[in-house]
């Protein structure tokens, strides 16, 4: 019986995360991804035609998005012609993934060496144009209310039936702010942040972060998404503009370069929930992931939790 390749990863970038109409406004998405891709490239002197595959992560597919993103993306940065991509949704884990499909061709033999990512650029292809609900199938339709598989309206669900309170919420959106303001201050962030030039301007740090923000002010904010609601600006993770990417080798390719692996990926999963309640997906996933590899939650000592 074969062994099993270890996919490794090499490099893990990305750009800072700009707010809606913020700083990456007048930057186009395939400039935000080609900034990192062309970094990752010159900081692991890997050269392009060693890289088997661009996997490039996208959720809202349309408009400047469109088209199959990934191969533009390719073109236009230091890949070139000879480097294939393509373009994959899985929703808010599209550059995730991006990652397992980069990592399960390399644990299978079928590639060396992947750049996988992805990138959304919500101020340019925004969320609220990306559905046309006529065009939705009338069967789903009378199988699922749309307007309750919205995001707000579905963390509002989660909220009651787990009986998460307001003031739960706010405390954490507030831990969140103060963590990623401390982290951002200590720089925590700068080996993974690639600098992006804007009108002249350096851009190199998260724009979203609340630096001032305090649980006085968010008690005073209104629910965004019901009138009883307890969701509200100030405990909803933003609608950011942003991009990241990893290289991702087999263990020997790496080895044979003398690339530092950062990091090994052991396994992967996905599941289904009810889409109405889409928030708990983690949980079930998390749950099977472990079983899978045989370990307990305590073995785990560092989490990265989509908080959206």
């Amino acid at each position: 019986m074969s062994t099993k390749i270890k996919p490794v990863v090499v490099a893990a970038m990305r750009t800072p995360q700009g707010k809606r109409n913020g700083m990456f406004s007048s930057t186009r998405g395939e400039d935000l991804s080609i900034e990192i891709i062309n970094e990752v490239l010159q900081t692991t002197e890997v050269e392009p035609k060693e890289v088997d595959d661009l996997v490039w992560g996208c959720a809202l597919q349309r408009g400047e998005q469109d088209n199959n993103i990934a191969r533009i993306i390719g073109l236009m940065s230091s890949l070139g012609e000879s480097v294939p991509a393509t373009t994959v949704n899985r929703w808010c884990a599209s550059s995730m993934q991006a990652i397992m499909t980069g990592s399960d061709a390399i644990s299978a033999g079928q590639r060396e060496c992947v750049i996988a990512g992805g990138v959304e650029h919500m101020t340019r292809v925004p969320m609220d144009e990306a559905s046309s609900f006529t065009k939705i199938h009338p069967e789903f339709m009378q199988k699922y209310n749309i307007f309750e598989l919205q995001m707000g309206m579905t963390a509002e669900a989660v909220a009651g039936e787990f009986n998460i309170s307001r003031m739960d919420q706010d405390l954490y959106a507030l831990r969140s702010h103060e963590g990623a303001n401390s982290a951002t201050k200590s720089g925590k962030f700068k080996e993974e942040i690639v600098p992006i030039e804007v009108e002249g301007e350096i851009k190199d740090e998260d724009e979203g972060i609340r630096e001032n923000t305090s649980i006085e002010k968010l008690e005073k904010l209104q629910p965004v998404f019901r009138g009883d609601g307890t969701v509200t600006a100030g405990n909803s993770s933003q609608i950011s503009d942003g991009a990241a990417v990893v290289m991702i080798t087999s263990d020997s390719f790496a080895k044979e370069r003398g690339l530092e692996i950062l990091a090994a990926i052991d396994g992967h999963t996905v599941v289904g929930v009810d889409p109405r309640l889409m928030g708990v997906g983690p949980i079930p996933a998390t749950q099977k992931l472990l079983s899978r590899v045989d370990k307990q939650i305590g073995d785990i000592d560092l989490v990265e939790l989509n908080e959206a």
